[in-house]
Parts: C-alpha cells; sequence; structure tokens
C-alpha cells in the first residue's frame, strides 16, 4: 500500500546505548540516495528495511520500487559500517514485495516478505550467502470479502516457548486489525487464530511498523500511525502477556520519531540490531515531494519517452 504523492527511503542510525533518542544526524550512519530522479523509472521506495548479522557482515533487507514497478526485496552488506557493498536484489514476483522479514529458525535463514497484494503470507528460504531466496510455502491465504481493502500487511513471526506466533493485519472499512495466529511447526503446521484475535483495532496502532523488539526488559510491537495520513509516524506497544490462550499490550511510546530534519515528514519502520557492539538502528522516512512527478511522468508519456506498463 503506498500513495503516488509520496516516497520513503531507508535510514541508519548507530549508538552505544540501547535507547528511543537517537534518530538525528548525530547519529546517522546511512541514508539511502533516491537516484535517478529525471529518468523514466527512478527508484520511488526503499522502503521497510530489516537487520540480519550473520558471521561477521551486517546485511540491510528492504523493499526496492521504481515507479509503477512491483515492489521487489534488495539486499546490501558490510562488514565495518563504513563501506556497504551494491545493493542486488534477492527476492523478486509478479506481484508486488515489501516488507521483508528476516530470521532464523533451526539453523536455516528465512524471510516472510509482505506479498498482501497476492492475498497470501509467504515463506522463503536463504541460500548459504543471503544473495537468493527461494519459495518454501504459504502460511496464510485468503481471497478477499467484502469491505477488505488489504490482506494481510507486515506480517512478522515471534517464537516463544516452541511456539510460532505470526502478527500481521487487514485493512476493512478503511480501519486497520491487528490479527494473531499460532503454529507448532514453522515448516509444515498450520497456523490457527489466536482466541484474542483481533489484538488491535486502530489505524493509529494496528498496522505493523516492524517486528518486535526486545527493548531492555520489555517486549514491544512496533506499530505505524495511520490515522491521519499513511505513515506519519511509529509507536510502540508493550507485549505484557503472550501464549496460547492469552494476548494483553498497552502503550509503551507514542510517536518515536521527532520532527526533525531527517523525519520532517514521518517515518513507518523501526527494526533494532547489534553490529561491532554498537546498536544499530534500522528506520524509513517519508519525503511528502512526489506530486511533480505524477505531471512529469505523463508528459513524458505524450512525448513517447516514458512508456506506461
Amino acid at each position: 500500500m503506498y500513495r503516488k504523492d509520496v516516497t520513503f527511503t531507508a535510514a541508519l542510525f548507530a549508538s552505544d546505548r540501547l535507547a528511543m533518542d537517537v534518530f538525528d544526524e548525530q547519529h546517522l550512519i546511512l541514508k539511502l540516495p533516491l537516484t535517478g530522479l529525471w529518468k523514466p523509472k527512478p527508484r520511488r521506495f526503499q522502503a521497510d528495511p530489516f537487520l540480519f548479522v550473520k558471521d561477521d557482515e551486517l546485511f540491510l533487507f528492504y523493499e526496492l520500487q521504481h515507479w509503477d514497478d512491483p515492489g521487489c526485496i534488495a539486499m546490501m552488506k558490510t562488514i565495518d559500517l563504513k563501506t556497504w557493498s551494491k545493493p542486488i536484489i534477492v527476492l523478486k514476483e509478479p506481484f508486488h514485495l515489501s516488507f521483508p522479514f528476516v530470521f532464523e529458525d533451526h539453523g536455516a535463514i528465512y524471510m516472510i516478505p509482505e506479498s498482501q497484494e497476492n492475498d497470501s503470507i509467504r515463506l522463503y528460504r536463504a541460500n548459504d550467502d543471503l544473495s537468493s531466496f527461494t519459495f518454501v510455502r504459504i502460511l496464510l491465504q485468503q481471497e478477499k470479502k467484502e469491505g477488505i481493502h488489504f490482506n494481510y500487511n507486515d506480517s512478522h513471526i515471534f517464537k516463544k516457548n516452541g511456539k510460532y506466533y505470526l502478527f500481521t493485519s487487514y485493512q476493512k472499512n478503511w480501519m486497520y486489525y491487528q490479527e494473531l495466529y499460532v503454529s507448532d511447526d514453522l515448516l509444515h503446521g498450520d497456523f490457527v487464530k489466536h482466541p484474542k484475535s483481533p489484538v488491535c483495532m486502530s489505524n493509529e496502532y494496528g498496522r505493523n511498523g516492524g517486528s518486535l523488539i526486545k527493548y531492555h526488559s520489555h517486549l514491544l510491537r512496533v506499530t505505524q500511525d495511520c490515522h491521519a495520513d499513511y505513515g506519519d509516524n511509529i509507536s510502540l506497544m508493550e507485549v505484557m502477556v503472550l501464549n496460547e490462550n492469552d494476548y494483553e499490550e498497552k502503550l509503551f511510546k507514542h510517536n518515536v520519531f521527532s520532527k526533525n530534519n531527517i523525519f520532517i515528514d514521518g517515518g513507518h519502520q523501526l527494526n533494532i540490531g547489534k553490529f561491532l557492539g554498537k546498536y544499530i538502528y534500522a528506520t524509513d522516512y517519508k519525503i511528502n515531494k512526489w506530486t511533480w512527478y505524477q505531471l512529469y511522468a505523463s508528459v513524458m508519456m505524450k512525448i513517447g519517452l516514458h512508456k506506461s506498463k
């Protein structure tokens, strides 16, 4: 889900501290540039960044989308937080992909990207160097029902006591519902709806903005604020109870991103990792400056320099 007049691009921050006040230029270590703005298909989105550490490398996975093309999943990596590899495409499908949640289970590395355009939640497995992912299975799938605009937004898994808790959301009649499913077996088991699902119904807290975060003694669900506009900010819900029969959460922090020079228009993603003794924060920030491109693209199509898909 995106709007034609906005874009998002990723930014990474680093700090010796685990804190929520590091999203400023002082702690900024990487900001993905928007390139090709005057080409027929510039990069529209470099959004939904996720971090994963393997051996002595930090991997950054994110949604890459060019104008009017479906999103795919890109990856770049570093060994020193200074020099990054050239981005490569690690997963592409005929339908839109985003939100590349990457995790390890029983020695294998998997990805669950958002594939709501396909009305499904899909599991992929990485090759040895994480340069490509192969389809494994569909975890959940359903056709859109009356009133539903989006199925299965921004899905991720949290494993606890041998159970796989799958967090996802759908939008019905312009309201987000945060749902929770449970399974005993990632590769072969059914994901059954949790008895407390939906666990949240809100355009402010009902859609995820990253996977669950362990923050000091707290377990936090990252939410993106869509109640006034898409991707305005993120908030944090503390998970108080999580088991097969019960779920409880409460607001931990409202509006994490301050309106500084980076997040002046907002942002809608947060993930935290640790690398080289530092806490690394993966975010994206919104830019409300793309209305001009629709006019530009229309002119280019009329003179034959830009073909519509």
